[in-house]
């Protein structure tokens, strides 16, 4: 997260509430999943764009957060920002998975989170579980990335197959992306 937020970290919040509001505010473009728990406290959740969308792709997307967000970064961070999320990111994922476009072909999870306390219980394979059976109805494979190689195992048990990886460089750390997807499922 140090590449999309300029090396500052006070800058996550914002970062993440500009990726989160449009699949929840905006229909039509993606599904959210939660996980609860006995006292009905959020422990986790997915986000999914459908497939045909993706991310910040509009106007209306872009404007709950976004440009505002761009708008405050110094310089370097905004153009590493613009180029790795409209132009590298995009490119490497199409590599990757051989399709150009390749996440608007796919019911693709922009988010997955359980908190830690709440981890290894089960929670992320059944809110999965959820989505596989969703993107069966849509004959859509379920795709992702991760930047983090230890989240690597956790999805291929619960389906996921690696399909590739890159090295990405930003002004301030070296990085690396995983993609992963599944089988479409009748």
């Amino acid at each position: 997260m140090r590449a999309m937020t300029g090396d500052d970290m006070t800058r996550l919040p914002s970062l993440i509430g500009l990726l989160i509001r449009p699949i929840v505010l905006v229909g039509g473009v993606g599904h959210t999943y939660t996980a609860r728990d006995e006292h009905g406290v959020l422990v986790g959740f997915l986000m999914f764009t459908l497939p045909g969308q993706r991310l910040l792709s509009t106007d209306e997307q872009r404007k709950m957060g976004m440009y505002s967000y761009v708008a405050d970064l110094p310089k370097d961070a905004k153009d590493y920002f613009q180029k790795a999320n409209i132009e590298d990111i995009p490119r490497v994922k199409d590599e990757i998975f051989g399709v150009k476009d390749s996440d608007r072909g796919m019911y693709w999870c922009n988010f997955a989170m359980v908190r830690e306390v709440h981890q290894n219980k089960g929670l992320a394979a059944r809110m999965f579980q959820m989505a596989f059976n969703e993107a069966a109805t849509m004959n859509a494979t379920v795709g992702l990335m991760t930047t983090n190689q230890m989240n690597v195992p956790v999805y291929e048990s619960m389906g996921f197959a690696l399909r590739g990886h890159e090295t990405m460089q930003s002004p301030w750390t070296e990085y690396r992306i995983w993609c992963m997807s599944t089988e479409k499922r009748a």
